[in-house]
């Protein structure tokens, strides 16, 4: 398993809004904006390809604050990717997403970090 990429996911209750400040105020503009069961998720990137993401979730039991969540890792093997940050101590938060272009899942550990896994198709 390779990493790919790293950056940092921002949680907000308004990702419309939250987005909106990012490109008019911060020079990003919207890179993806992938329809996720349960997330409004965005994908931002400036003009340096340095990427920021913002989501917001609508899992029942959530309860995630509003700021830093976590770090996004962009990995070209999903279940290699998963098996290694399962032996760091993560386990899944809810369960793996699947679409045409990605699987994606939230992990977690006891001390509170979180990891966006990532991995496209």
């Amino acid at each position: 398993m390779r990493v790919t990429d790293y950056y940092p996911v921002f949680y907000t209750e308004n990702v419309e809004a939250e987005a909106k400040r990012f490109t008019e105020d911060l020079g990003f503009t919207v890179k993806h904006n992938p329809q996720l069961e349960y997330l409004d998720y965005v994908v931002l990137e400036n003009e340096n390809k340095r990427r920021i993401d913002l989501v917001c979730s609508h899992f029942p039991a959530d309860s995630f604050k509003e700021g830093y969540l976590g770090m996004r890792v962009n990995v070209d093997n999903y279940d290699e990717g998963l098996s290694y940050f399962e032996s760091q101590g993560y386990s899944l938060f809810g369960t793996a997403h699947e679409t045409e272009a990605s699987i994606h899942a939230l992990l977690s550990k006891e001390d509170g970090s979180i990891i966006v896994l990532f991995h496209h198709k």
